[in-house]
């Protein structure tokens, strides 16, 4: 399952054309599309807004059944930016490999493990529009190659509920921080003409997703959530603990080992829980 967040409803419509999603008018919070295989919301502009969308779209539509919905999706946030940089055409792509939050200067990391047909950029998220004279007077110090409104209030949302690997941000440059009047056409346009090879990526993202859903066995996320709760694990290490388990299967072919003495811990402090994920991390990832 793919679920996409757009700021805008001209970024979301080149997508909703493309896979003749379907709007949800039982959604009265935000527009919400649906299709066999893909959620697309609208978040409206701005990084809570965005989160706020990000976390609604997941917490609603996540099915927790024995299949693990939560390890069989990924979630995308696709829409334009802006750049000081000329090299990159106006129109061009990027998957994102580092976001930054300017406000708080929280850096965050898309773990990428597929191969795509994007270069790779860093962006840096603003709560106001940046302005290219505010850079050329010093008065904006960019950290990054781009700039939104929306990327670190994603994936900060996102990650409360996902692992790494299951978070993107494509953003697709649409002006040289040089826009006057905003122009819905050409926003449109920007998103239609990168989405074939977002289309791809697509592709191989939702191969990964049946990948990591079908990975595990029914007794092995058992074990795994027994021993969850035995370490008394966060959210964060959960996934964290779900993440190596099946990278762990898919680079040896093997099962998992045995984690009986894990499962059977009590942990009374969060410190054993960390020193406890520390070594089933030594065991899946360095056997």
């Amino acid at each position: 399952m793919i679920y996409i967040v757009t700021a805008l409803p001209c970024e979301a419509s080149p997508i909703v054309k493309r896979y003749d999603l379907k709007r949800d008018d039982a959604c009265r919070h935000f527009p919400l599309y649906r299709g066999d295989d893909m959620f697309l919301i609208v978040s409206g502009v701005g990084k809570m807004a965005s989160a706020i969308a990000t976390a609604y779209l997941i917490a609603q539509n996540v099915k927790r059944d024995e299949a693990g919905g939560e390890e069989g999706l990924a979630i995308i946030n696709i829409g334009v930016c802006g750049t000081l940089n000329q090299r990159y055409p106006i129109g061009t792509p990027l998957l994102i490999h580092k976001v930054i939050d300017h406000e708080t200067g929280k850096q965050y990391f898309p773990d990428i493990l597929i191969e795509h047909p994007f270069e790779e950029g860093s962006i840096e998220t603003y709560n106001d529009v940046v302005r290219r004279e505010d850079v050329l007077s010093g008065r904006v110090e960019l950290q990054a190659d781009l700039v939104d409104m929306e990327a670190s209030g994603f994936f900060q949302a996102a990650a409360r509920f996902l692992a790494p690997h299951q978070i993107y941000v494509i953003k697709v440059v649409g002006d040289y921080l040089d826009v006057v009047d905003f122009d819905r056409q050409r926003v449109a346009q920007c998103i239609s003409g990168a989405l074939d090879a977002v289309d791809g990526f697509i592709k191989q993202v939702e191969g990964l997703c049946r990948v990591e859903g079908d990975v595990l066995t029914q007794d092995e996320r058992l074990q795994l959530e027994r021993v969850k709760e035995s370490l008394r694990l966060t959210v964060t290490q959960s996934h964290q603990l779900m993440d190596m388990a099946r990278r762990y299967k898919l680079r040896t072919g093997r099962p998992l080992p045995d984690f009986s003495e894990f499962a059977q811990t009590r942990v009374k402090v969060k410190a054993e829980g960390r020193k406890a994920l520390e070594r089933i991390r030594r065991l899946l990832l360095y056997e």
